[in-house]
């Protein structure tokens, strides 16, 4: 039974307050953005946003969503996909070899491997380069994503300077080859937390569905 901490809350002199509560989970600390948060609905309605932008999403593994937002202004997002202008990998043209293979192949164990080769751009990273390609500065902003951040997409919002992550479903980081990688993984997040920052899942009442539309792929 996981075991509740007291509240932490974090300022946020640009916009709202969050409030956490933190619980512990097989020895690793979460922080959850709950309903009663007088903030939630705010987080909500972003996350739900990010649902929309999940449903471009072309990839044959999982479909992720995700918005930069700062000063409740929604300054880059971004969908999982091949990059601009390349085969989805859900067209009959071969698009990811890596992702059909997770497909053709599961006695292959792909997950948690392989992500170097992998021909899709995450969400989180489109939502990044967006933002990039078109001058806009994101330091300082939250990033909303509908899954949690993988170790690649986690190290580079550090860099950018982000200030916080909010998620929907938990990523277990996880390799069937090395044992340390969930570890590894939490001294990422503690010392993420460790700047201040928020790195949290946010709470929801009912399951929300990806919103099913169908739209082009970028060029």
């Amino acid at each position: 039974m996981p075991l509740p901490a007291p509240p932490a809350t974090r300022a946020d002199d640009r916009s709202c307050t969050v409030t956490l509560f933190r619980i512990c989970e097989d020895g690793v600390a979460q922080d959850i953005i709950e309903l009663a948060n007088g903030g939630w609905q705010r987080h909500d309605f972003y996350m739900r946003l990010a649902l929309v932008v999940e449903s471009g999403a072309k990839c044959l593994g999982s479909h992720v969503g995700a918005v930069i937002v700062r000063d409740d202004r929604v300054l880059g997002s971004g969908y999982n996909g091949t990059p601009a202008g390349y085969p989805n990998c859900t067209e009959s043209e071969r698009g990811c070899r890596r992702c059909a293979l997770r497909i053709e192949r599961p006695d292959q164990q792909l997950a948690g491997k392989l992500y170097d080769i992998c021909l899709c751009v995450h969400a989180e990273q489109n939502a990044m380069a967006t933002a990039a390609r078109f001058g806009t500065a994101i330091d300082g902003a939250i990033l909303y994503t509908t899954l949690q951040p993988c170790f690649n997409c986690l190290k580079e919002l550090m860099q950018v300077r982000l200030r916080g992550v909010i998620f929907l479903r938990e990523w277990k980081a996880g390799h069937p080859e090395y044992a340390w990688v969930s570890e590894e993984y939490q001294r990422l997040v503690d010392h993420y937390r460790s700047k201040g920052n928020v790195f949290a899942r946010l709470d929801q009442q009912e399951t929300l569905d990806a919103v099913q539309v169908e739209i082009g792929h970028p060029v």
